[in-house]
C-alpha cells in the first residue's frame, strides 16, 4: 500500500464512525419482551408431590388424616405429626428435608379447641429454629372430608 492509499483510508474512518454514532443515536423502537415462565419441576414423592422452581421446593395441600393410611382420624396432635411426616417424606424426595423449611401454611379446623395439641406435634418437628407459620381457621363442614382438623402446606429452600 503506498502513502497516499493509507491517507485515503485514515480520512474516511472517521466518517464511517460518525455514521455509525449517529444512528446509535436514533431512538429504537421497543424490544418486544419475552414472555416470562419460571422453570417447574414436578417431583412426586410417595404419598405427595411438590413443585420445584429454582432452589425453592413449594409442598402444599397435605391433608392431616386420609382413611386409607389410618382407621381414625385422631386428634390435632396425631394430625398435624401424621401431615408433617408426609412433608417430610415429599421434601426428601426432593433433595431436601425439614431442616430447610422456611415457611409454613397451615389449615385447623377450630383453632380454639386444637391449636394447643397441634402445638405439641408441631414443634417435636421444629423444637429450634422453626419456620415462619401462617394458618388460616376452618369449620370442620369446611375442610373437604369429615375428620380432616388439618391440612399443610410449606416452602423449602433445596440445593
Amino acid at each position: 500500500m503506498n502513502r497516499k492509499e493509507i491517507l485515503t483510508g485514515l480520512t474516511l474512518l472517521p466518517l464511517a464512525g460518525a455514521a455509525v454514532s449517529a444512528a446509535s443515536l436514533m431512538p429504537q423502537p421497543p424490544a418486544e419482551p419475552e414472555e416470562w415462565l419460571p422453570k417447574k419441576q414436578l417431583i412426586r414423592g410417595a404419598n405427595s408431590s411438590c413443585l420445584r422452581s429454582g432452589h425453592l421446593l413449594f409442598v402444599g395441600g397435605i391433608g392431616g388424616w386420609y382413611a386409607n393410611r389410618r382407621a381414625e382420624p385422631g386428634d390435632a396432635k396425631v394430625q398435624i405429626t401424621s401431615a408433617l411426616n408426609t412433608m417430610k417424606e415429599a421434601l426428601e424426595a426432593a433433595g431436601s428435608g425439614m431442616h430447610n423449611v422456611l415457611q409454613i401454611f397451615m389449615t385447623v379446623c377450630e383453632p380454639n379447641k386444637n391449636l394447643a395439641r397441634l402445638n405439641e406435634g408441631y414443634y417435636e418437628f421444629f423444637p429450634k429454629d422453626p419456620p415462619v407459620r401462617s394458618f388460616s381457621s376452618s369449620k370442620a363442614s369446611q375442610m373437604g372430608r369429615d375428620g380432616i382438623l388439618v391440612q399443610v402446606g410449606c416452602i423449602a429452600y433445596v440445593d
